[in-house]
């Protein structure tokens, strides 16, 4: 059954989790938890790196190969999976929550919302889905979180799901599953918003968090993929030596000092920007103040990345640790799949 929904909240009760599967532009990441006694485990993770050739930007372009790498990443993670939930990336996806009065009826106010961005034909096109969130950004007012994703990438998802062997029981919104595992990591933050910043290896996804849900979303497409072609360029080397010039190692052309201060600080200096962006736009549109940024992603293990974020945003930046929660650091780029495996049968009254 597909649910449309996010879940995020109280982790009570035991439950049967799905297995996460996040099917990003150059990698599928695999995340098996278990739980028991209000408390969770990790089963198993892991994931298996493609090519450019499976997915270009937001399309998928070899169908049959990436299911089938689906299949087997799937297999060697967790073999007695078939229930499973996908996310759509951000970049496919609408998300966004708006504050109404009390006496308004959230249904219209959704409605009117969606109706002012897209056109009538259009709004057939989408699934559209709305919730008056536990949580208000003030007192005088209730927010509504309004999401929306075309039907026929729904259909592309579940279609490619369906060739690997695999039954979608949730498709979940990428700042969802991002959103839900930090606050299963770090329940204490729901006091205050936060920033949660994950470095794809295409595009970089910018959530902002308040009382639990997400509140605020900006993509942007530059990654750490971004960073290897202007090396590239700018010193005429294969993508081999600027994937190890990237990583920290020096070649014999040009050290990673040198890269460091002539490419690789330039990108990584307008995610900040981009990130402040958003930041600042929160605050405009809420009144309130961002000084935590979590990042995750494979692009945040770039050396030097979180430093050079501090000194651009003058906020308090640390590593987001996905599977913390089980007393484990460092890998950032599980966050979404982590997320995903949060899902479970019977959360059909999930909060967004």
């Amino acid at each position: 059954m597909l649910n449309f929904d996010s879940f995020i909240g109280v982790f009570t009760g035991r439950k049967s989790l799905y297995t996460g599967v996040d099917i990003g532009t150059s990698s599928v990441k695999v995340c098996r938890l278990k739980e028991g006694k209000g408390s969770y485990h990790i089963v198993s993770f892991g994931k298996r790196e493609y090519g450019e050739s499976f997915i270009v930007g937001t399309e998928i372009i070899d169908f049959v190969s990436l299911s089938s790498l689906i299949k087997e990443t799937v297999e060697s993670v967790a073999p007695d999976s078939k229930n499973v939930a996908l996310h759509i990336p951000l970049a496919l996806c609408f998300y966004t929550v708006i504050s109404a009065s009390p006496s308004e009826n959230p249904e219209d106010v959704a409605l009117e919302h969606i109706q002012g961005i897209l056109s009538e034909e259009d709004i057939g096109k989408v699934v559209v889905k709305y919730k008056v969130l536990p949580v208000s950004i003030t007192k005088e007012n209730i927010d509504i979180a309004i999401a929306a994703v075309k039907r026929d990438i729904l259909e592309e998802y579940v279609a490619l799901a369906d060739s690997a062997g695999l039954a979608v029981q949730v498709i979940d919104i990428e700042p969802a599953a991002l959103n839900n595992q930090f606050y299963l990591n770090y329940p204490d933050k729901v006091i205050d918003p936060v920033c949660l910043v994950d470095i794809g290896a295409t595009f970089t996804k910018i959530v902002i968090s308040f009382g639990g849900f997400p509140y605020l979303t900006r993509n942007i497409e530059m990654g750490s993929n971004s960073i290897t072609e202007q090396l590239q360029k700018e010193y005429l080397i294969s993508y081999e030596e600027a994937e190890r010039l990237k990583l920290g190692e020096n070649l014999d052309s040009v050290s990673y000092e040198k890269a460091f201060e002539e490419v690789i600080s330039k990108i990584i200096k307008k995610i900040a920007t981009e990130t402040i962006w958003a930041i600042d736009n929160f605050k405009d549109r809420f009144e309130q103040n961002v000084e935590e940024i979590f990042v995750y992603g494979g692009g945040s293990k770039q050396k030097n990345l979180i430093s050079l974020m501090k000194d651009c945003t003058n906020k308090n930046i640390e590593i987001g640790k996905p599977f913390y929660f089980d007393g484990k650091d460092n890998n950032q780029e599980y966050a979404i799949s982590c997320g995903l495996s949060l899902r479970y049968k019977g959360d059909e009254n999930a909060k967004i």
